[in-house]
């Protein structure tokens, strides 16, 4: 069977092979709708692929647009959701109302999956957070000797965008996934595996180090 593809908000620039779908009648929109109240004019599982790019962000809550999409997804269907990464400067321009970070994706695939498949009628694993750092900043990081995973921890302007790989599961009953994460200069090239040390650990006189240092150290 060949199944749908879709790109959710595409404006005038709809993926190639993609049904498109925006609020806005442009050239390369196959249907006019309102993401956040209208449902999408397709039948129940008949979308095997879900592109959407710069679109969520102007939405004030994607739930409606998140339970259509899985309404419409086969199992196994494939989501690749790109949006400005909140910790950055583009994210807060004028119409954007959702700021998006890791959480959001891993509230509904990692920590909260019980409730969130109750709300999708599906199970959204998060297989891959894919963060595109440009390459003079990805230099700059690199003569500082800034660890990567240092600065995407604690740092802004790092991440110009970034993508949440999920895929569609139904009637799944395996453990929770926790997600790879990579980098890459742009969408298009090559994807790296950002080294991560884990949860930071620490000992009690460590800590007590740091605030003597923080509550004692003189400018």
């Amino acid at each position: 069977m060949n199944y749908l593809k879709l790109d959710i908000g595409c404006g005038s620039c709809k993926k190639e092979g993609t049904i498109g779908i925006d609020i806005l009648p442009q050239p390369g929109v196959d249907y006019v709708l309102n993401l956040e109240t209208d449902n999408l004019p397709l039948a129940d599982r008949s979308v095997d692929y879900v592109y959407s790019s710069h679109c969520l962000e102007h939405l004030k809550d994607p739930t409606k647009i998140f339970t259509e999409i899985s309404r419409v997804c086969v199992d196994g269907a494939k989501l690749e959701l790109w949006t400005p990464y909140a910790w950055e400067n583009s994210a807060f321009i004028i119409d954007h109302k959702l700021f998006f970070n890791e959480d959001h994706y891993l509230h509904i695939c990692v920590w909260y999956v019980d409730f969130w498949e109750k709300v999708l009628n599906a199970r959204w694993i998060l297989s891959e957070f894919t963060f595109i750092i440009e390459p003079h900043i990805l230099v700059e990081l690199y003569k500082n000797k800034i660890n990567l995973d240092f600065a995407l921890r604690y740092y802004k302007g790092i991440v110009k965008e970034f993508c949440a790989h999920i895929e569609v599961r139904r009637e799944y009953q395996g453990e929770i996934i926790q997600p790879q994460r990579k980098f890459a200069v742009n969408r298009y090239a090559e994807k790296h595996v950002i080294a991560s040390k884990g949860n930071i650990s620490f000992k009690e006189d460590e800590l007590k180090k740091a605030i003597n240092w923080f509550t004692t150290r003189r400018a």
